[in-house]
């Protein structure tokens, strides 16, 4: 069963014909609904979700590249992720337990409300940045 918010969001993407998301229902305490889509850079499919749940926020999470922080590069790596991490500011670096680093954004919801717009003008912004620093970012963690 998915969330008032995911009912929501599921409805803006029908409404705007957004159609490259599938929906995963979690059916856990917090109905938790994860939409995965991939943006399309430098020839590349890049995957994001959207996660969506009865808190007061939603997370996206680009996978910028898979399970490329070693023991050889991790120092290297996580320099130029808290460089990056003071600059941006709509979204932050990290790197998961598989050594994959993960862009992630936090979205506010008040009152249990999705805001599809905010949503699909925080994907633009992601797929705009992408566009122009995919090669240095992949060349900075490699």
């Amino acid at each position: 069963m998915m969330s008032k918010k995911a009912e929501i969001f599921q409805e803006y993407l029908t409404s705007h014909n957004l159609t490259m998301f599938t929906r995963q229902d979690m059916n856990d305490q917090l109905k938790t609904s994860v939409f995965r889509s991939a943006f399309s850079v430098e020839g590349q499919n890049i995957p994001f979700i959207i996660v969506v749940d009865e808190s007061a926020f939603s997370v996206m999470q680009v996978q910028i590249a898979s399970s490329v922080v070693n023991d050889t590069n991790k120092t290297k790596v996580y320099e130029a992720i808290n460089n990056w991490n003071i600059t941006l500011k709509p979204f932050k670096y990290v790197v998961d337990t598989d050594g994959s680093l993960i862009l992630t954004c936090c979205m506010m919801n008040p009152d249990g409300k999705m805001d599809g717009d905010q949503a699909n003008a925080m994907m633009n912004i992601i797929l705009n940045y992408l566009t122009k620093e995919y090669k240095n970012i992949l060349s900075a963690v490699k």
